[in-house]
């Protein structure tokens, strides 16, 4: 058995982080990871909120798009929040 060093992405969901073998591919994914709050994206804004009905899906309150349907990054409405897996069981 070996023992190894592995990097795991900050800001994944910790039930189901990423894991990297190198830093700069952990470091590559962070850069583009979705839940980045630096990315700006749907999945990090207070302007998103959940629809129940057939399974469950997303809306903007501000109408900039249809979250995750197009990979929305630097949104001009983004306002901080926390992210879609908040108050989930870990």
């Amino acid at each position: 058995m070996k023992k190894v060093t592995a990097y795991q992405c900050s800001f994944c969901k910790k039930s189901s982080a990423k894991i990297f073998l190198s830093q700069s591919g952990c470091k590559k994914h962070e850069n583009r990871c979705w839940l980045n709050p630096a990315r700006k994206s749907c999945a990090t804004c207070v302007n998103i909120y959940a629809v129940e009905g057939n399974g469950r899906g997303w809306r903007c309150s501000e109408g900039v798009a249809i979250p995750f349907a197009s990979k929305i990054s630097d949104c001009f409405k983004w306002e901080h929040s926390g992210t879609i897996f908040d108050g989930e069981d870990e």
